[in-house]
């Protein structure tokens, strides 16, 4: 899972996918909106204006994209990457996190060390002080070592104080911990993490979606904040100031239809007041991990029996026409219009039928796939 490009083509697919981020006027919600459409950030590049302006793009943005010069800069990134062992987990990549892909605007890759795993998917958030007391200091320890030891994964964003508790305790615990950075996988900060940093990514991984070589600056850190509650089913605040970024990330958590839990403290004490303001508009009041698993119940119950196989469905010629088009990435219907040389209207009515036959599933932005149970299935053609 290193840094080094397994091939060509993934190089050049990780150039189209930097080179549309540093597009003036593409941050990720308009980025998230240009992949439902496009499906790649390579589509983007080759439509043409009137296609970017239909797909939604603002004209402005749709110019930029056509006129869009600084490859050169793409370049030299793409040249760190390689250089520094890090490699992207971009949004269509099945390693790519599926809490985040339920955020309005998901980063559309992320730089990465270490790997994600699906069990990633059952994470919780422990974040607090950096000047955290002893009282803080234990309790997330105990905190992130029990829901280790339950096979929950361990999120936090490395700082001082509370954050590397849980980080270096979720790895005591024989679990696993995510390490979310405010700068470059290349800056780590605090750096005497970087020790931890490197256990991390044995056993985990540290995660940005900041360039190579972006300092840690206090702009960053909201975006940071939104992207360690975003991995997760909840966050815990331990400690904080009523001033505290880790007020963010549960603010964060909140809009992002997320848990929120806080540790409660001493009543006249300053780091308690994050925490016991939280308690007081609703947060869930932790206690012992039983208070956080217990919300988080359902997602750890037991998978449910597998179906059993439906039977072999039989298709017609252009039904099985389209099946082997979608027998890949998913595709757009236009894409499926042009490379079938079928009408729209008739894609549309045999594509439905599909979806009836639960043999392909729509995805958002008017994209198909095969559904997961007709890929099992033996097919037979008329």
């Amino acid at each position: 899972m290193g840094g080094l490009y397994k091939d060509g083509e993934q190089r050049e697919q990780w150039r189209y996918w930097l080179a549309l981020r540093l597009v003036r006027g593409v941050g990720n919600v308009t980025y998230r909106e240009l992949l439902e459409h496009f499906a790649t950030p390579q589509a983007v590049f080759t439509a043409s204006l009137a296609a970017l302006t239909a797909a939604g793009a603002h004209p402005e943005v749709a110019r930029a994209i056509a006129a869009f010069d600084q490859w050169p800069a793409v370049e030299t990134e793409l040249h760190k990457i390689a250089r520094t062992g890090v490699r992207l987990v971009t949004r269509t990549d099945e390693e790519y996190p599926v809490n985040l892909t339920h955020l309005h605007d998901p980063p559309p890759f992320l730089y990465v060390r270490g790997a994600f795993v699906p069990e990633d998917r059952v994470a919780i958030a422990i974040v607090g002080s950096r000047v955290a007391s002893s009282y803080g200091r234990g309790v997330a320890r105990d905190l992130a070592r029990g829901l280790a030891e339950k096979g929950v994964t361990v999120v936090s964003g490395l700082a001082r104080g509370i954050d590397a508790e849980a980080h270096r305790a979720a790895l005591t615990g024989g679990g696993r911990t995510v390490a979310v950075l405010g700068s470059g996988l290349d800056v780590i900060y605090p750096s005497e993490h970087r020790p931890l940093a490197e256990e991390i990514t044995a056993r985990g991984a540290v995660v940005s979606e900041f360039a190579l070589g972006s300092k840690p600056e206090a702009v960053h850190f909201p975006y940071r904040n939104r992207v360690i509650s975003g991995l997760t089913l909840g966050t815990v605040v331990v400690e904080a100031t009523e001033n505290s970024g880790s007020l963010i990330t549960a603010r964060c958590a909140l809009d992002q239809n997320r848990e929120v839990f806080a540790v409660p403290g001493h009543i006249t004490a300053g780091r308690s007041r994050g925490p016991n303001r939280l308690i007081k508009d609703g947060a869930k009041l932790v206690e012992n991990i039983e208070d956080i698993l217990n919300e988080i119940a359902p997602t750890l119950a037991p998978p449910r029996p597998a179906r059993p196989a439906a039977p072999a469905v039989t298709l017609e010629p252009h039904e099985a026409m389209l099946v082997d088009l979608c027998d890949g990435e998913p595709l757009h219907v236009d894409t499926l219009i042009a490379r079938s040389g079928l009408s729209a209207a008739r894609v549309l009515e045999v594509l439905l039928g599909l979806e009836l036959k639960g043999v392909v599933t729509q995805l958002p932005g008017t994209h198909f796939a095969l559904s997961g149970a007709w890929t099992g299935n033996k097919r037979s053609k008329a």
